[in-house]
């Protein structure tokens, strides 16, 4: 019997690869694996694949491990979230000699420190990012903050290491910095300082730093800080996120950075004096002053509400002057903005930060103030209601908000205060009119999800129901009004029967994040022998949160 031949067959290896490079892992996989002998063969040749696990599915992780060698992958993302719970000590169970064996990887990004793998060994990795997220109720004692701080030193000692990026969320993590080793490698690096008084440590520990991305409070501890920066010469991009402080303080940082051909400055909602910021005067006169080499200039400044329209707008006139308008001649490109609002006219020429997430209250009234233009590419849309007896307005006419915004059509996650809803109607409208909405975030049962349950969602994928209980005489109706739900976040139910039913009706669940109120697990093992005894589910991993909460992760 002839041997079927394939067009893609007849493709050089070359050109095979070439079309790699667009994909996903998963795509190639998926699309690529069961098609023909000599595709399977390319798949397993390649050794540029760049995988993301993050919201990745528990099956489509498997087969990826299943499927490609350590040596084949160049960037690596892992993820420990409440998608994808459990799955960086998965990882390390199936790779255990991870240094030894991804021989080729230059990027990796992970999630915290309780994971973390030796790197020393690792020759090609150039660019580390580590994700620190707040664990729910939890301290850091001083133990652990050392144990923080020798993991930090040992990234410091990776010779290969040129970006070094730490997106830390937690305002109770620290580190020492006078102790860490000077990384001379290191060309890029991002992280929260806190405060002011930590930069001149980290300055002398990157001598030949290039690109600087810092978020701190530069108002010092000492309330006297009058010490002068030592920055290497070698800076030529700095980026500042203001999260409270002066702008002589800031003053202080730029002064040193003559070499600077980049300058990015964010100043956070959180100031005493928001207006200082907008002084165009004061703006020139520092890059005049101090910084010539200076390029590219972008300020963005936030609002806690709506701005003082008369007070901003005659402050962004000022930014109108030829100078900061009529640069080509010196190559420059200034940008400036403000937020949340875009409330300059149409021929102003500057690029105003385009949002895409809104946070309307209802109901509009007098006191309401519209933006200029309606909103385009909205993504996230945040209903709330500002009311002092908790009572919830419903919101019943889609024109409420079409006011605030142009086209709903590029909707993908309706978010739910917990004193304002929309009606099963409007939820339906939105559905129909946005094919990409499917993530709801809803905070009252009784407002929200109770209502909505005489219809059903197929659309929607994603729910987080922060912290409501699910009764038990609705639980069956949840399952058939979400019948296509992939993840549940926060949900409390009062027994362990409640998540059995949930388990056992959403077949398309992957991830649940569930509080279970009047049963409780002492160990891990004790839940993995309930799970494997009460459900049906064969291939999961899951995280104890603690006694009463879990997440777990489903393979379908």
């Amino acid at each position: 019997m002839p041997c079927v031949q394939f067009l893609l067959d007849q493709f050089p290896v070359e050109l095979i690869f070439n079309v790699f490079t667009y994909l996903t892992a998963n795509e190639i996989i998926h699309s690529f694996y069961n098609f023909s002998r000599y595709l399977r063969q390319c798949i397993r040749s390649y050794e540029q694949y760049k995988i993301n696990f993050k919201s990745v599915g528990k099956y489509e992780f498997d087969q990826i491990c299943k499927v490609l060698r350590p040596d084949q992958i160049m960037a690596l993302t892992l993820s420990d979230d409440e998608e994808t719970p459990g799955q960086m000590a998965l990882f390390f169970t199936r790779f255990p000699t991870f240094e030894q064996s991804f021989t080729r990887l230059e990027y990796l990004r992970i999630r915290n420190f309780e994971e973390f793998p030796d790197l020393s060994q690792m020759e090609r990795l150039h660019t580390l990012t580590i994700d620190i997220i707040r664990r729910p109720s939890y301290s850091f004692q001083y133990v652990q903050i050392q144990q923080y701080d020798s993991k930090f030193a040992k990234i410091f000692c990776l010779r290969t290491l040129h970006t070094l990026i730490i997106n830390k969320e937690s305002s109770n993590i620290g580190f020492t910095f006078k102790t860490l080793p000077i990384a001379e490698n290191l060309q890029e690096f991002k992280m929260d300082l806190r405060s002011i008084d930590n930069l001149p440590f980290i300055l002398k520990r990157i001598p030949n730093i290039q690109k600087l991305t810092i978020s701190l409070n530069i108002s010092s501890y000492d309330n006297d800080f009058t010490t002068k920066f030592d920055i290497p010469h070698s800076l030529t991009h700095l980026t500042i996120k203001v999260s409270y402080g002066h702008r002589h303080e800031l003053k202080q940082i730029i002064e040193s950075c003559s070499m600077l051909i980049y300058l990015n400055i964010h100043i956070d909602r959180n100031q005493v004096d928001i207006l200082q910021w907008i002084d165009s005067d004061w703006w020139q006169s520092v890059i005049d002053e101090f910084l010539p080499q200076l390029k590219i200039f972008h300020l963005r400044v936030d609002f806690n509400t709506s701005p003082n329209l008369p007070g901003i707008t005659a402050r962004l006139e000022k930014f109108q002057t030829p100078y900061w308008t009529n640069n080509a001649q010196r190559h420059r490109s200034f940008t400036i903005g403000v937020m949340p609002f875009d409330i300059l006219s149409n021929d102003f020429k500057q690029e105003i930060i385009s949002n895409k997430s809104i946070s309307i209250n209802l109901p509009y009234n007098e006191l309401s103030i519209l933006p200029q233009n309606r909103i385009s590419n909205v993504e996230i849309l945040e209903l709330e209601h500002a009311t002092s007896t908790n009572e919830c307005y419903t919101m019943a006419d889609l024109f409420e908000v079409e006011r605030y915004i142009n086209n709903l059509s590029t909707l993908v996650h309706l978010k739910l205060d917990v004193t304002c809803t929309v009606t099963p109607s409007i939820l339906s409208q939105l559905v129909n009119i946005a094919p990409h909405l499917t993530r709801l975030t809803i905070s009252s049962f009784d407002n929200h999800l109770h209502p909505m349950m005489n219809f059903e969602y197929p659309q929607i994928r994603w729910l987080d129901m922060k912290c409501e209980y699910l009764p038990r005489k609705v639980r069956e109706k949840f399952c058939s009004s979400f019948s296509s739900l992939e993840h549940l976040l926060n949900c409390y139910v009062y027994n362990e029967e409640d998540f059995e039913v949930l388990i056992e009706n959403l077949k398309h669940l992957q991830n649940i994040t569930v509080h279970i109120h009047s049963y409780y697990f002492d160990s891990s093992d004790e839940f993995d022998q309930w799970l494997k005894k009460h459900t049906d589910l064969k291939n999961f991993t899951f995280k104890l949160i603690n006694e009463r909460q879990m997440q777990l992760w489903i393979a379908h």
